[in-house]
């Protein structure tokens, strides 16, 4: 109930945040004059990088502590992909289990101009214990979309839901099943 509760008063938050000014400069407009690190418009432009991410912690009978870095590159004024890690320490008191997740991902999201949505894919790796022995790969195809909150810039907070086109046993034991809801800020350079 309380994580239903949070979902609903972020979409609040986001939605009503969105009728503030923005900033005078929008990512993309030539015509505000700004100092950019590459005059001729060809190459890396580091305007265009976003570092960001996400955290989980929960403490308890059940502790589960998840770092999820990202690394993402404007390719347009809303087309933006990037890269990213993924570390997750899971443990359950009452049956005496632990185990540590870890992987990578690539994704890709279009951010809509003058609304608060962004659309987003996904492919991910997962490499989890399986058994004593044993460690297994998992690769999720993740899509769907979300809100984004623009903080300024290039920058913003988002909460997606992303329904996992390879929804199978295995996934079903390291996540929740279908869909899944993340949150996170991507922060502009």
């Amino acid at each position: 109930m309380l994580k239903h509760c949070l979902i609903i008063l972020v979409l609040i938050i986001s939605s009503s945040g969105y009728a503030q000014d923005e900033d005078a400069y929008v990512f993309g407009d030539n015509t505000a004059s700004t100092s950019s690190s590459s005059s001729s418009g060809s190459g890396f432009d580091w305007d265009k990088v976003t570092i960001g991410g996400s955290v989980g912690l929960t403490f308890g009978s059940i502790t589960f502590v998840e770092i999820a870095p990202t690394f993402g590159y404007f390719l347009t004024d809303n087309i933006l992909a990037g890269v990213g890690a993924n570390y997750t320490y899971y443990e359950e008191k009452a049956i005496n289990f632990n185990t540590t997740l870890y992987g990578a991902r690539a994704f890709g999201e279009y951010l809509f101009n003058d609304l608060p949505f962004l659309a987003h894919t996904e492919v991910e790796m997962i490499n989890l214990q399986w058994t004593q022995e044993e460690r297994k790969n998992i690769v999720n195809f993740y899509v769907g979309g979300g809100l984004k909150q623009l903080i300024g810039g290039n920058s913003y907070f988002y909460i997606l839901v992303l329904w996992n086109l390879n929804e199978t046993r295995e996934t079903i034991i390291i996540q929740q099943p279908n869909p899944i809801i993340r949150g996170g800020v991507a922060i502009g350079l």
